[in-house]
């Protein structure tokens, strides 16, 4: 099994959860972070994330997870959304 974690969900499903819930550029809190699926997840769409893991070994799991995912290219980066200049009168 690839799982590290009992209740450790699928990065695509987590994907699908950020991408539904936080706009791009917005921070994403996990006060479970388990083994870092969420804070996998918002890497490899580009949201900042801030775990919080009270179990050492869970959280040795996810900063693992972490450092390997900042590590790897976004291939299909989302493309920044491009500044508006709203009309004052």
């Amino acid at each position: 099994s690839d799982r590290e974690h009992p209740t450790q969900k699928p990065i695509g499903l987590m994907q699908w959860c950020v991408q539904n819930t936080a706009a791009p550029g917005s921070v994403v809190l996990d006060p479970y972070a388990g083994s870092g699926t969420t804070g996998v997840a918002c890497l490899s769409l580009g949201r900042r994330f801030i775990g919080i893991e009270r179990d050492p070994t869970h959280f040795d799991t996810a900063c693992r997870r972490l450092e390997v995912a900042h590590r790897q290219p976004r291939l299909f980066a989302e493309p920044e959304p491009k500044p508006v200049q709203e009309a004052l009168l």
